[in-house]
C-alpha cells in the first residue's frame, strides 16, 4: 500500500509541478487551464510568479518527499494544497468569488492522498526500528 500511495503522490505532486513550471514559460496557457484570465501589468507579475511558485513548491515538497520517504515534505505539500479550500470558499461566500466545486474536490483528493501518504511513510519508519 506504501508504494501505491507513493507514486500516486509522486505523479500528483509532478502534475502540480509541471503546471509552476506553466505559469513561468507560458502563463496564459497555465491561466486557461485553470479558468483563469491572465492580469495586466503588477498584477500579471504577481500572478505568474505566485502561482508559479505555489505549484512548483507543493508539487516538488509532495514528489520529493514521496520519492524519499519524508513525511514531513509530503504533509507539508498537501496542507499547501489543502490551504487553497478555505480560501476558495471564503472567496466564493464573501468577495464575489465564483464557486468552484471541482477544483476543491481535486484539492481534497490531493490533499487526502498527501496525509494518507505522510501517515503511511511516518508508520513503515517507525515499525521498521522495532523489527
Amino acid at each position: 500500500m506504501l508504494t501505491l500511495l507513493r507514486t500516486v503522490t509522486i505523479l500528483l505532486g509532478l502534475g502540480l509541478l509541471l503546471i509552476g513550471l506553466g505559469w513561468w514559460v507560458h502563463p496564459a496557457a497555465a491561466a486557461e487551464m485553470l479558468g483563469a484570465s491572465l492580469l495586466d501589468g503588477t498584477g500579471r507579475s504577481t500572478q505568474i510568479g505566485d502561482s508559479g511558485a505555489f505549484f512548483v513548491g507543493a508539487g516538488g515538497l509532495l514528489a520529493i518527499g514521496a520519492l524519499r520517504k519524508q513525511a514531513a515534505l509530503v504533509l507539508v505539500g498537501a496542507c499547501l494544497v489543502g490551504l487553497v479550500i478555505p480560501g476558495r470558499v471564503l472567496s466564493a461566500m464573501t468577495h464575489g468569488g465564483a464557486w468552484t466545486p471541482d477544483e476543491i474536490l481535486g484539492e481534497c483528493v490531493i490533499l487526502t492522498v498527501g496525509l494518507l501518504t505522510a501517515a503511511a511513510i511516518s508508520r513503515s519508519k517507525a515499525s521498521s526500528l522495532f523489527e
